[in-house]
């Protein structure tokens, strides 16, 4: 057993972090990929990676926490707002920002395993809208309201609208693939969905 891993409680008890963490995040996935997430438990995690279910508790308290957290971990990292691409222009900030880093192969697999429990588990659609869904589309927001005050999008366009288009689309291709999108594919959004939506929501006289 790790150092870093409890085997019960009292003075013992130390922190899930690091490796061991990651660790158990992997096992997660497993479990959920074998099982699906209805039939996932903490008790099947914990055997899984060989750690105690009150382990697994302290540091995860619903089965809804744990699954979210590591489709997390396994996605691309989410960029602080001081770290998105400012290359000048939207097309450029969009494309390093969702060209920059290989998706996870299973990533497909796993949506497709959490997604049909999203409409009778409340606190599971909770927890990936907060934790998954809404950073990156507030990430995406910010690129937006960048461009905007640049003036490549026009004042009153729908930014909310706008940011949903190309992860819809990513989403969709994943449903269809069971892969995910490739930079082709999100290039060819861009270039003939969203930037030409950016650029009507212009003044006539403003589109270049």
């Amino acid at each position: 057993m790790s150092a870093q891993e409890p085997d019960g409680g009292g003075a013992g008890k130390r922190r899930v972090v690091g490796d061991r963490e990651r660790e158990i995040y992997a096992g997660a996935i497993e479990v959920l990929l074998e099982v699906g997430y209805d039939r996932l438990t903490f008790d099947a995690v914990a055997a899984h990676v060989r750690a105690s279910k009150a382990t697994l508790y302290r540091k995860w308290p619903t089965k809804a926490d744990l699954v979210v957290q590591a489709v997390e971990e396994m996605a691309c990292p989410l960029r602080d707002s001081d770290e998105l691409p400012d290359m000048g222009n939207l097309r450029s900030d969009l494309e390093c920002h969702f060209c920059e880093g290989a998706e996870n192969d299973q990533m497909p697999a796993v949506i497709a395993a959490v997604l049909p429990a999203f409409h009778r588990d409340p606190e599971l659609t909770c927890a990936f809208n907060t934790h998954f869904i809404e950073p990156r589309r507030d990430a995406l927001h910010t690129l937006l309201v960048r461009a905007q005050e640049r003036g490549e999008i026009g004042s009153d366009a729908d930014l909310v609208l706008l940011s949903q288009v190309l992860p819809a689309m990513k989403f969709a291709h994943v449903m269809d693939h069971q892969e995910p999108p490739n930079r082709e594919f999100i290039l060819a959004v861009l270039d003939d969905i969203l930037m030409p939506a950016c650029r009507a929501t212009l003044e006539p006289a403003t589109v270049l």
